[in-house]
């Protein structure tokens, strides 16, 4: 996930681990979203994916 944050520096967030098996992509990516602007105060999703193993 690449985000940009409150002072303008964009940053990518690679992640290692799988979800729980049957959530929906779409579900873990707005839970993964909202913790990375709550550790990151103003900062902003710039891009996002997640895939199915």
């Amino acid at each position: 996930m690449d985000i940009r944050t409150a002072d303008g520096r964009e940053v990518t967030l690679r992640g290692e681990g799988l979800g729980p098996d049957g959530e929906a992509p779409t579900a873990l990516l707005d839970g993964l979203e909202a913790a990375a602007v709550a550790q990151e105060p103003g900062a902003e999703v710039i891009a996002s994916r997640a895939r199915r193993a």
